[in-house]
């Protein structure tokens, strides 16, 4: 499988379904690899389409994936789609009405305000094949990104987003907003503040410097691990205070 065509023809997809989705007046916002790519230098591949809409879009959401050759099921999360390009496939994971992960049981509730601070920004593509097919998305906010982003448990890809974040745009992070982005339900505060704890441990006991590595085929550097360290550790007290 050939990286660089397979995330063409997904950027191509992902213009061609927001681009859809205007003219079928369907919110969407992109929740995923693509939108951290939007924030960050773009450290890892990614091919998949990672995106949240409303319940009452779920018709129109359907027939556009079909319009645009994915096969599609409902899932417990919403729906998912999935086209084969050559000897891969490119998925589409659409959240419907709720953000849910399979890891925790958390659900990140999908309302208007999700959209209405969402950003229009530029998706680039990992390798330089792919710049040219760059486009315009819009993405959930920087603050929601984050939380959406540390829920999850266990997997490497969001571990490297959460440390691509922090290293890329830590210091853009506002702290009220980020408070204001994380939602009522029991235990969620608490988990986003144990999996930071995580994530620095894995930073000074040198498991990120191995997953980075991995990942990226980079390292990183050691006054970039102390930034790493100093922002989680000021987001953690953010929290934790911040619920007194």
């Amino acid at each position: 499988m050939n990286e660089a065509e397979l995330e063409i023809e997904s950027l191509k997809d992902l213009k061609n379904i927001i681009e859809e989705a205007e003219k079928w007046r369907i919110k969407l916002v992109l929740i995923g690899g693509y939108a951290v790519r939007a924030y960050t230098k773009g450290h890892r591949f990614t091919k998949d389409i990672d995106l949240a809409t409303t319940s009452e879009a779920l018709g129109n959401l359907k027939a556009l994936l079909k319009f645009l050759g994915y096969s599609s099921r409902d899932t417990e999360f919403g729906v998912a789609g999935s086209k084969k390009f050559n000897e891969g496939f490119i998925d589409m994971h659409i959240s419907v009405g709720r953000i849910f992960d399979m890891s925790t049981g958390l659900t990140y509730p999908v309302t208007d305000n999700l959209f209405f601070n969402a950003k229009k920004l530029k998706i680039t593509g990992y390798h330089k094949a792919s710049e040219q097919h760059a486009c315009m998305a819009p993405v959930v906010d920087l603050e929601t990104l984050l939380v959406l982003k540390s829920i999850p448990t266990g997997r490497i890809k969001d571990t490297i987003d959460v440390l691509a974040l922090l290293l890329d745009k830590g210091e853009e992070i506002n702290p009220a907003v980020l408070i204001s982005r994380i939602p009522e339900e029991v235990g969620f505060r608490e988990h986003l503040v144990s999996q930071l704890r995580i994530y620095a441990d894995f930073v000074i006991r040198g498991e990120a410097d191995k997953l980075w590595f991995n990942t990226t085929g980079s390292r990183l550097p050691s006054t970039e691990k102390r930034k790493i360290l100093r922002l989680i550790r000021e987001t953690v007290n953010t929290l934790k205070y911040s619920a007194q």
